[in-house]
């Protein structure tokens, strides 16, 4: 073997030492970093001996670094992460509440059942002053559990709140962060770039992981290694677009704020359900624990002050009562007081039947939602479909003003034909002109009002019906404004190569090559029908289409060297509409028209009954009952007692009312909580497999890269030293020589 092959085969040996130190350094230092994946050093064959009569040997070489990495593991712990979260969360919430009730010396079932055992050992001797101070003390404690839990709930409800802010703003931060790791893929994918580095897509990881903690979804690995984040189906993130949330204004429901590609403008949809990660937590709890508790609660408070003060009320100058409502400065002690905000009708409970229908009272009354739509203009021939009715622009297209007239004061069952009528769209001229007819459709499910500034308020025609019905769909319509091209200058668009000629080619000469077109036209047939092959006459457009076929547009007659493309499908996005070429910055400019832009200003809301409305909530629940014992009695005599042995005797027999409500906020709650604590360790353990099985694959084991840096040193040194040895006997020789 030569002394060169020497070299070159200590000098691989070398090259392939210090990759592995280097890899290995990396691992170590990740064993810090949370999300890490271990690298490893991948060395192939170079360069083998041509026979066996020339021993020049076989060399190696680093051929790259490998990211050891599991998609399909990784997919599964992404989701299991939003599953844990999501338990975690409400477990961790809810645990104070769980608590409270489930503790009998705390609870509100035991106090309620001394309170009316109470009222019956009165009932046995009424005139027994320490018997009057015991319904007091009774009354007082009932008072004090009622409100302590409104206050750990009124607690749970705030910190739920400030919870779904916090998370918004955490989501926020995350989703233009991964826009840019996806925009640093793609740049790392282009020609004349080495692949993503595993740090990139280990950033990319973490925050996927983050969002799926937060608000799960689905987190999808694109092709080329970029990443897509869907809540619901609405994407949040699309490569490197990123779009935004935020809590509509009901506070309950979330909404995505699509930011349109190339505009400053955005428009948003809400998101249905959030079923995992800390945002379906949160939305489960504000949504649908809370409501339920407070429900039982004011329900209960309702019927005590029912129950309580009208069997013990007496026809005496100053009658008592046990407990009421403090609303501000007012003490409500009854339900037909004449300063109550709105009059609540009388109502009874006698049975288990009415406190259900009260307690139904008091749950969810949606209302009709109304939502604004902020119209757009429509270029001639754009459809526009909303609310069942389809408007299509006229020759000269329509204006925003234009067409919110046509969609303002709209009725449900309306026809498009009767409102084409009834405002006189049919007509080519006059005040009432919109623009356009509606060509299709009837009115289903809204009725709108005035149109002001372009803008029309829908509201349903059901309380049933939620905003996020209302949908505007139909063709996209953009403006492309063309420029002049010199000779040989290439211009794509829609699908079509153009190509200038010898002469070049002005603004309008390829605005008239472009108008005009449809879907699936081809750049010879359009050739042929356009005579751009000729080379003179009036049909001369200063070039011709060199390849390409039209691909989802069609186009209109050209003006002011201007054409509008409209989609050939229904989409409300017409991104894809680009220009490219040789053209360098005289491209054409793309203007969109935007779709409506539909805002939710009011949706269906719960709890909008007369006693909420007055404020009857257990939050307000207080105990009215006398301090000094002697006021139960008239004029201060044992003998007259205000509160006959008849009437506690009525109050204590009522007291089999609450079993069952009292019973019912207990069992819902304590089977609602042991479910979110059992499918938490069953979450938990799924993660901590699934992070096991990570570790084994992408984890860092300290020993065994030890033992790898041990080894890529000894191969480090070894190569230096045959390196030294070469050099030696090399300078050997020339001293021979010489």
């Amino acid at each position: 073997m030569g002394i060169y092959s020497i070299n070159e085969s200590a000098s691989a040996a070398l090259q392939i030492a210090q990759a592995g130190i280097l890899v290995t350094s990396q691992n170590v230092a990740g064993t810090s970093v949370e999300g890490f994946s271990r690298r490893t050093a991948n060395t192939v064959m170079n360069a083998l001996a041509p026979n066996s009569l020339m021993l020049n040997g076989s060399s190696f070489a680093v051929e790259g670094f490998t990211r050891q990495y599991s998609s399909l593991l990784g997919a599964q712990l992404l989701n299991q992460q939003a599953k844990s979260t999501n338990s975690e969360t409400l477990t961790q919430y809810v645990s104070m509440i769980d608590s409270v009730i489930a503790d009998k010396s705390a609870g509100l079932s035991s106090a309620i059942t001394d309170f009316f055992n109470t009222m019956g050992k009165y009932a046995a001797e009424p005139t027994n002053k320490a018997l009057a101070s015991a319904i007091t003390a009774s009354a007082n404690v009932v008072a004090q559990r009622l409100s302590g839990i409104s206050n750990i709930v009124e607690r749970l409800k705030n910190d739920s709140s400030t919870g779904l802010n916090d998370a918004v703003r955490q989501i926020n931060t995350h989703l233009p962060a991964l826009g840019t790791i996806n925009q640093k893929i793609i740049e790392a994918n282009r020609p004349g770039n080495s692949a993503p580095s595993a740090d990139l897509l280990d950033q990319r990881d973490r925050i996927l992981t983050n969002l799926q903690k937060l608000i799960g979804g689905q987190s999808l690995i694109n092709q080329d290694g970029t990443a897509t984040h869907l809540v619901n189906g609405l994407p949040l993130v699309e490569r490197g677009l990123a779009n935004s949330i935020s809590i509509n204004s009901n506070g309950k429901s979330l909404a995505v704020n699509f930011q349109q590609p190339n505009s400053s403008s955005s428009y948003s949809q809400t998101i249905q359900k959030v079923d995992s990660g800390q945002m379906g937590a949160l939305l489960t709890l504000g949504n649908e624990f809370i409501p339920l508790i407070e429900q039982r609660l004011n329900t209960t408070a309702i019927s005590l002050v029912k129950v309580a003060n009208e069997a013990v009320v007496d026809n005496s100058v100053s009658p008592i009562a046990i407990f009421g409502f403090k609303v501000g400065s007012n003490t409500f002690k009854n339900f037909n007081e004449s300063n109550l905000t709105v009059a609540v009708p009388s109502f009874s409970l006698n049975s288990e039947i009415d406190v259900k229908n009260l307690y139904e009272s008091l749950g969810s009354i949606a209302k009709n939602e109304s939502t604004s739509v902020d119209f757009k203009p429509l270029s001639a021939g754009q459809t526009l479909t909303i609310a069942g009715l389809t408007f299509t622009a006229g020759s000269s297209g329509a204006t925003a003003a234009q067409v919110s007239s046509a969609f303002a004061n709209i009725s449900e069952t309306n026809t498009h034909s009767a409102l084409n009528t009834s405002k006189s769209l049919s007509s080519t001229a006059g005040a009432s002109y919109t623009g356009g007819t509606f060509t299709s459709g009837t009115v289903s499910g809204w009725n709108s009002g005035a149109a002001t500034n372009n803008l029309a308020t829908f509201t349903s025609s059901t309380s049933s019906l939620n905003v996020s019905n209302l949908t505007a769909s139909g063709p996209s319509s953009a403006r492309v404004s063309f420029r002049s091209m010199a000779s040989g200058e290439t211009l794509t668009i829609a699908g079509l190569t153009f190509t200038a000629g010898s002469s070049g080619a002005t603004a309008a000469q390829v605005s008239s090559a472009f108008a005009n077109i449809a879907d699936t036209n081809t750049h010879s047939a359009l050739n042929t029908s356009k005579n751009l092959s000729s080379t003179a006459g009036g049909s001369y457009t200063g070039g011709t289409f060199t390849s390409g076929t039209v691909s989802g547009w069609n186009s209109g007659a050209a003006a002011n060297e201007s054409v509008t493309f409209l989609t050939s499908t229904v989409s409300q996005n017409v991104s894809n509409l680009t220009a490219s070429g040789s053209l360098a910055t005289n491209l054409p400019t793309i203007t969109m028209n935007l779709f409506p832009a539909i805002i939710t200003s009011t949706e269906g809301y719960s709890g909008n009954s007369l006693f909420l409305v007055n404020k009857l909530t257990a939050a307000n629940f207080i105990s009215v009952a006398p301090t000094d014992p002697l006021l139960y009695y008239s004029n201060s005599n044992l003998q007259t007692p205000k509160i006959s042995s008849e009437n506690a005797n009525t109050a204590q027999l009522k007291s089999s009312l609450f079993g069952n409500l009292v019973a019912d906020l207990v069992t819902d709650v304590g089977v609602q909580v042991a479910t979110w604590n059992n499918s938490k360790k069953a979450d938990d353990a799924v993660l901590s497999n699934l992070k096991e099985q990570r570790e084994q694959l992408s984890g860092v084991n300290l020993d065994e890269e030890a033992a790898n840096l041990l080894k890529y040193q000894q191969l480090y040194s070894a190569s230096t030293k045959i390196l030294q040895t070469g050099n030696q006997m090399f300078n050997t020789l020339l001293a021979i020589m010489n």
